[in-house]
């Protein structure tokens, strides 16, 4: 009776581990069906979620990497600025005493302001290396009306030339955004002359990262502006602009044989000797081909006469108010 009992508990038992053994097995086919699967998609979710992490922490390095440089690129240019802007300051208050000396009579010196109009043309890169040569500066009246490219350098645009004169220390001046003298165009009114000025204002200041202009010249010069020239003249004056034209015009733009190098060399040179030319604001045009060849000559005749050449600047006894 004794073993009986003993053998019942022994099946019991197996029956127990065997029922456990199954609901073992249930769960692990549960899992191999349920759980495992949907495990393998959060962990595979997870391990995208941290490459992209890592990504981003790389990129978020890089960007700061790039941001430190950019932001010391940007201090450097600001310091470079600064010591340009305090040197061209200096430039011209030395420019104003010497203007001041001659016109007492304290100075033989002769001040030759070259003016060149109406770029940025095909010949601007010409002209900065050739004053460079010559280490000289010079002031540059620049217009929008030739369009954005260049003639014949169609790899330029008229944008990427406007840095490029401040660079090497010119003047920029302004010359109106259209350069548009015909019935109707910038001289129909004073609103109509000063919204052509600031437009060209906005875009030199767009091109060059902020440099503004203070000196107008009219196109065709003042006397173009006829009738409205006293009112153009007062509207400058409230905007805080100056203007100057020009003691001798080189002549380049007259066409046929007047525009010649040679016969523009002469004419430049025949001035400088004139006793009331002690300062010579000489016009050119950037996109003489005849002006550039005569520079050369112009430069060394004129420096044998005394002559110093400088940019303009908005305090210049020639500048008018």
């Amino acid at each position: 009776m004794g073993e009986t009992k003993a053998e019942d508990r022994k099946y019991r038992v197996s029956k127990s581990v065997l029922a456990l053994l199954a609901i073992l097995m249930l769960m692990v086919i549960a899992a191999a069906v349920y759980v495992v699967p949907r495990y393998g998609k959060v962990f595979s979710a997870f391990n995208e979620q941290r490459k992209l992490y890592s990504a981003a922490k790389t990129d978020l390095s890089k960007a700061e990497k790039e941001n430190a440089e950019l932001k010391k690129q940007v201090e450097d240019y600001e310091a470079v600025k600064s010591e340009t802007d305090a040197a061209r300051d200096e430039v011209y208050a030395m420019a104003a005493q010497l203007e001041k000396d001659i016109i007492d009579g304290k100075s033989d010196k002769k001040i030759c302001y070259i003016t060149i109009d109406d770029g940025p043309y095909n010949r601007g890169k010409d002209f900065i290396e050739l004053f460079n040569k010559y280490d000289i500066k010079a002031t540059f009246f620049l217009t929008t009306a030739n369009g954005d490219k260049l003639p014949d350098q169609a790899n330029l645009t008229a944008r990427s030339m406007y840095p490029e004169y401040l660079k090497y220390g010119h003047t920029i001046g302004n010359h109106t955004y259209s350069h548009d003298y015909s019935k109707g165009g910038v001289y129909k009114n004073a609103k109509t002359f000063i919204d052509a000025v600031e437009k060209q204002q906005e875009f030199t200041k767009a091109a060059t990262g902020g440099f503004t202009p203070k000196i107008v010249r009219f196109p065709g010069g003042t006397s173009m502006a006829a009738d409205q020239l006293a009112p153009i003249q007062e509207a400058l004056r409230k905007a805080g602009y100056g203007w100057i034209d020009w003691t001798i015009d080189s002549g380049d733009s007259f066409g046929g044989d007047d525009a010649k190098a040679d016969k523009i060399l002469k004419k430049v040179v025949k001035a400088s000797k004139d006793p009331d030319q002690k300062i010579m604001v000489a016009l050119f045009h950037e996109w003489s081909k005849e002006s550039y060849k005569a520079m050369p000559q112009i430069i060394e005749k004129l420096s044998a006469e005394g002559y110093i050449f400088l940019p303009l600047f908005y305090d210049s006894a020639m500048v008018k108010k």
